[in-house]
């Protein structure tokens, strides 16, 4: 008997119970952004506390991305190798557990331990924050492709769109929450520490609702087809294997510059260059992530509307096309004034672009060989990750010099145009 969705026994012949695990995926997803977006939005904070100035700040960054473009690599070989059901609550334990650490960056003998004599000022806390970081970063990669093989095994490649910007909004929505949870942290009198450490606990109760609802099986056979008959897809030449790889690699690092440049540096501009309180902040930064949240759904679903209607190929580039232009106001941005019925406005409409990208990202890459999509789709994300982690590093040197954001406006708002051009002149859909 085959080990396919359709002839498991169980729940796994459920439409509902694959939405159910789109919805794990989500939650996941939201953990994960909830332990990366912590340090961002204590990061003004932390800098007047411990001396995390700009230039730091974005080494810290960049150790944090540099360890993702690593753990992208090795999880998505270990994610082929053993697939996702026991791999993912590794990987969200490990993430969790480095988030918990983090807050031992204000305990007097850690600090002591970290630092040496001469050091400027704060050395000892940065540099523990700077492991944890990176811990964090490397293990926070192997969610990547669990989620992605999750998704490409319970969706036919119809939904997979939709499904990964269900799966895809968990970002905007951990960012959403994070900087609201920051805000009643402090106002029931709780330190940064307190952040840090409760997200991680939360993490870390995602792990028997993944065994409950996913079981031995669950997820081996292949993927779902639309008439649940699966049929052997053709092997695709070598060629037009490497040609994707390579409009892929183009298109994660444009898309990945563009959205962790505003994840990382968003609540420190409008702190510090607009001066707006961090009530204010909080808020504008908010309402930024629910627009992404909601662009991305939009996203999904046009994409999945014109995909009824006309190729798949076809949907997938006219809404890349759609979601660029809005992406592209970021370049207007570091010229608006500080109103917030102004500039916030522009940053929603921003996030609802560069987010909706993301799912439609992932359901070209879900087209690689099955066999080896986990070990291609981190080498993909190692590739984009590097080249964050060096311009993160850049940037932060940057602002530190000039208080100038203008840049990193201009890249967010370009690249993903560059990302266009090469799926509309490089890809070769398949017949």
């Amino acid at each position: 008997m085959s080990d396919s969705p359709s002839s498991v026994p169980g729940h796994t012949a459920s439409s509902a119970w694959r939405w159910w695990v789109c919805l794990a995926l989500l939650l996941a997803t939201l953990l994960n952004y909830m332990d990366r977006q912590a340090l961002s939005e204590t990061a003004t904070e932390l800098k007047a506390l411990y001396n995390l100035h700009d230039a730091r700040y974005g080494q810290v960054e960049r150790g944090f991305s540099y360890a993702f473009a690593m753990g992208s690599i090795l999880f998505g070989w270990l994610a082929d190798r053993f697939g996702p059901r026991l791999l993912y609550p590794v990987v969200l334990v490990g993430w969790s557990m480095a988030g918990i650490a983090t807050t031992l960056a204000a305990s007097p003998r850690v600090v002591a331990w970290w630092e040496t004599s001469g050091d400027e000022p704060g050395e000892g806390t940065f540099r523990w924050l700077l492991v944890c970081r990176t811990v964090l970063g490397l293990f926070e990669a192997g969610h990547w492709p669990c989620a992605l093989i999750t998704a490409r095994q319970v969706l036919t490649a119809q939904d997979r769109a939709f499904g990964n910007s269900i799966l895809q909004s968990g970002a905007s929505a951990g960012a959403v929450i994070t900087p609201l949870y920051v805000l009643l942290v402090r106002s029931l009198g709780g330190s940064w520490e307190v952040v840090f450490w409760t997200i991680g606990a939360f993490g870390l109760l995602w792990v028997p609702l993944w065994f409950a609802l996913v079981r031995h099986g669950d997820l081996d056979g292949p993927p779902p087809s639309t008439t649940f008959s699966y049929p052997q897809k053709p092997t695709e030449p070598f060629s037009v294997v490497v040609r994707r790889f390579i409009v892929l690699a183009i298109v994660v690092t444009c898309l990945s510059l563009s959205w962790q440049f505003i994840r990382a540096w968003l609540p420190k501009y409008l702190k510090e260059t607009h001066h707006y309180a961090p009530a204010a902040s909080a808020w504008a930064v908010a309402l930024y992530y629910i627009a992404a949240d909601v662009g991305c759904l939009i996203a999904g679903f046009v994409v999945k509307v014109l995909a009824a209607r006309r190729s798949v190929h076809s949907a997938r580039v006219r809404g890349f096309a759609l979601w660029c232009g809005l992406t592209a106001l970021a370049t207007a941005v570091p010229f608006l004034s500080s109103d917030f019925g102004v500039l916030v406005p522009v940053l929603m409409l921003v996030g609802a672009g560069i987010l909706g990208l993301h799912p439609i990202y992932y359901a070209l890459a879900q087209d690689l060989p099955t066999r080896y999509m986990g070990l291609l789709s981190g080498l993909l994300a190692a590739l984009a990750w590097f080249a964050v982690g060096t311009a993160q590093a850049e940037i932060g040197a940057y602002i530190r010099a000039t208080d100038d954001y203008t840049p990193g406006f201009l890249v967010a708002g370009g690249a993903p145009l560059a990302a266009w051009v090469a799926i509309v002149l490089l890809w070769k859909p398949t017949q």
